[in-house]
């Protein structure tokens, strides 16, 4: 499957949070990525979400969830399969990560191609370390919402079960990762 992190990063001068345990004690930071579905050559679909210390942070369209054991990817078929991926450390906290990022993934949100757990996995990453979620993990995901936006392809799949939510309209990845970028330098002068 290849990294789960892309080391592509936006150019800051800010100091990311992960140096800044050299000398202290800091936050363990897991990536835990699920299969979903048996996928497409080259395509496949994951649900992802990141543990700070053990404790899970998810997205759902509850908004983003805490749990114990990973809790969002016990029901999956998969499940047994799930990869868990120490990412490093941080010395930013769990709970600073729900403050700041419930801004952006907030209740009724969710939506299964434009705004979903990997997007939020993606973001958290980010918010945490100053990495990124590997593309690999959402190749499937981001053709669906291609496909689906020049031709209707993933609701007529689904025989209309997929609606794009309008709640998640306007939302971008990129755009969201550029606003923690500034959230980061201006609350925890990071630089």
């Amino acid at each position: 499957m290849g990294a789960l992190v892309s080391s592509e990063q936006e150019e800051t001068d800010r100091r990311p949070a992960a140096f800044q345990t050299l000398y202290t004690a800091g936050h363990r930071v897991e990536l835990a990525a699920t299969k979903l579905g048996p996928g497409l050559p080259g395509f496949q679909a994951y649900h992802t979400s990141v543990a700070v210390d053990d404790i899970e942070y998810a997205f759902s369209g509850e908004g983003i969830v805490v749990n114990r054991n990973l809790q969002s990817h016990r029901h999956l078929p998969d499940a047994p399969q799930m990869q868990v991926i120490y990412m490093g450390l941080t010395s930013l906290s769990g709970e600073e990560l729900l403050k700041y990022l419930k801004i952006f993934f907030k209740r009724g949100t969710y939506d299964l191609l434009r705004k979903n757990c990997n997007s939020f996995s993606d973001c958290a990453l980010f918010f945490l370390l100053d990495s990124r979620l590997d593309q690999n993990l959402r190749g499937l995901e981001q053709l669906g919402h291609m496909a689906d936006k020049r031709a209707g392809v993933v609701q007529g799949i689904t025989g209309g079960d997929y609606r794009p939510n309008p709640q998640a309209d306007g939302f971008s990845v990129e755009r969201t990762v550029s606003e923690i970028n500034k959230l980061k330098s201006a609350k925890f002068g990071m630089k």
